[in-house]
């Protein structure tokens, strides 16, 4: 027979765990009536127990737990910020601290105790395997075994989901257990405090989970490894929240990485850096939760390099000393105008963008019109007398449709404006040529985007990713060219097939941002130098030289581009 003792000083499993396998917990509230019991939440918050692990009988997920949260974790833990997101490497606790988060709520016990219990909250996962595997034995570790009212078993296939806790005041709280495989209409006609993802869900998903938080004002907690790259988190909140666009109080990002959790020794540290080392994206994202390029990226863009703080004062000071040039990408759903300003060091800056979806030729004209002539930029116009005159901005659009190049100047002639649209020339359209002279600049350190890159006008920092006849698309904020040059990717190699050069402009939903870029940048170093090549005569033809006289004056060609800064195949536009 057992006694409650043994529930604690024994190491083995017994009886009591094989009941909390099959989801039967009758055996352990009777064993553990009149018992003090173990809570390991109480054991993890004592400041007076300093062990970094410690064996729990109950645990569901190893027979060691963590006996004490690292700063990281607890950093996270006491964040009051309405959606919390930790992007965080393998390893480092993420799951453990969502888990834990959760129940204390649950419980009444967090030390942002929003609502007194009964509470309800979520506990996402990507697939229900994920659930029934890592989030459900997760749940059931942290949650004091004799408070556990009804759960499912973990690692068992179940049809319930529902996890009842009886908090510290008696009533009885609830977690249901979520999987984004469902899809987002599974995650409607809810009341919700909190809800915790566990690993980035769909857009959708997220987007269907804010009505569900209205009614009581409920939060998020989000828990993932950063290894799918740029996606909609990145654009939509840790971009805006890293660029100081969105208050910590709505949205709070955190990184942490192996080196935060004590128990991850140096030794396996050493080993992931090793056997990693030549995948220095997934390394980086697994160590330390960080953001990454894909490898697949077109240009080696990171806008920690490539990001170039200004005010406008400074801004201002460049464009009164800068050369100006523009590019537009043509289109009805998507019409793209970029501004670039050549310093005296030259350096290319990014400084303006204007995106533009389904809108008219007059409003897309006013919308450049506006940008320019903000900064004063210099246009076709005649100087006064005594002026010194500075070289007109150089404007240059795809002229796939010389009609629509047509329309743009006689809307920019309606509205008075200074500012003139030229078709693209020939050779500046050239690709592959525009990729490799921009990605030349990106790593030679003379190629920047103004950090904050945007329309001038606040409102229409939103955009939509996808727009077409089909629907609206979903809203994105920032950018859109930052946007592009993080997603446009070269196609995926399929199996047993050579890796195309041809980048997947879908990439990039068309990547005409990162088209633009390409026609300014060439339109700013001109046309490749093509080498000349000799001609081979035939013995006829050297006879008639011969007796004409003709001397070869081939090796005297002008050689102005070998002076070049570029190197000795481009000259300077």
């Amino acid at each position: 027979m057992l006694s409650p003792s043994d529930l604690f000083v024994r190491s083995s499993r017994s009886a009591i765990g094989d009941a909390l396998d099959r989801g039967s917990l009758q055996l352990v509230h009777r064993a553990y009536a009149g018992a003090p019991v173990v809570d390991p939440l109480r054991r993890l918050f004592d400041p007076a127990f300093t062990d970094a692990l410690w064996e729990y009988e109950f645990s569901r997920v190893s027979p060691e737990i963590p006996g004490q949260l690292h700063g990281k974790q607890l950093e996270a833990f006491i964040h009051n910020a309405r959606h919390r997101w930790l992007f965080w490497g393998n390893q480092v606790g993420k799951t453990t601290l969502g888990a834990v988060d959760v129940v204390m709520l649950c419980l009444g016990r967090h030390p942002n105790q929003k609502w007194k219990p009964p509470v309800h909250c979520w506990a996402s996962a990507l697939t229900w395997e994920l659930w029934e595997n890592i989030l459900l034995p997760e749940l059931l570790t942290w949650i004091p075994v004799d408070r556990i009212v009804s759960a499912p078993p973990p690692f068992k296939k179940s049809q319930r989901r529902d996890i009842i806790i009886r908090a510290d005041n008696g009533k009885l709280s609830r977690i249901t257990g979520k999987a984004a495989e469902q899809g987002a209409e599974r995650y409607q006609s809810a009341r919700v405090h909190r809800v915790w993802l566990d690993e980035e869900h769909p857009e959708a998903v997220w987007d269907e989970m804010q009505p569900r938080l209205l009614r009581f004002g409920g939060d998020t907690i989000a828990t993932m490894t950063p290894l799918k790259g740029f996606t909609w988190v990145y654009g939509r909140v840790y971009e805006p929240f890293k660029s100081g666009r969105i208050a910590t109080a709505r949205h709070w990002c955190s990184h942490a990485g192996l080196e935060d959790n004590p128990s991850i020794t140096v030794e396996a540290l050493a080993e992931l850096k090793e056997e990693l080392k030549h995948n220095p994206a997934q390394l980086a994202a697994r160590l330390s939760g960080l953001f990454v390029r894909p490898i697949g990226a077109v240009w080696p863009f990171d806008l920690e390099q490539h990001g170039k703080p200004m005010t406008e004062e400074q801004l201002i000071a460049l464009c009164e000393t800068g050369r100006h040039y523009g590019a537009i990408d043509l289109g009805k759903w998507r019409w793209i105008f970029i501004w670039g300003i050549v310093g005296p060091d030259g350096e290319l800056t990014i400084v303006g963008e204007v995106f533009s979806q389904n809108e008219s030729v007059d409003v897309r004209a006013k919308r450049l019109n506006d940008l320019l002539t903000k900064y004063d930029v210099p246009g076709i116009e005649q100087a006064k007398e005594g002026e010194k005159t500075r070289d007109a901005i150089i404007i240059r659009a795809d002229n796939a449709d010389p009609s629509s190049i047509a329309e743009l100047n006689q809307a920019l002639d309606r509205l008075g404006s200074k500012y003139l649209v030229a078709g693209v020339d020939g050779y500046a359209k050239t690709k592959k040529a525009g990729i490799d002279r921009v990605e030349s600049l990106m790593n030679r350190g003379a190629f920047f985007v103004k950090r904050d890159l945007g329309d001038i006008d606040p409102e229409r920092r939103v955009w939509r990713l996808g727009m077409s006849t089909s629907g609206m698309g979903k809203p994105v904020e920032g950018s859109r060219l930052i946007w592009e040059m993080n997603n446009w990717q070269y196609p995926k190699a399929i199996d047993g097939k050579v890796q195309k050069d041809e980048p997947d402009d879908a990439t990039a939903d068309g990547a005409d941002g990162c088209d633009g870029v390409r026609y300014l940048v060439m339109t700013w170093l001109g046309p490749l130098v093509e080498e000349k090549v000799k001609k081979h005569l035939t013995a006829e033809e050297q006879i008639w030289k011969d007796a004409l006289g003709h001397t070869n004056h081939d090796d005297d060609d002008d050689a102005s581009a070998s002076g070049s800064e570029y190197g000795d195949v481009v000259q300077e536009g």
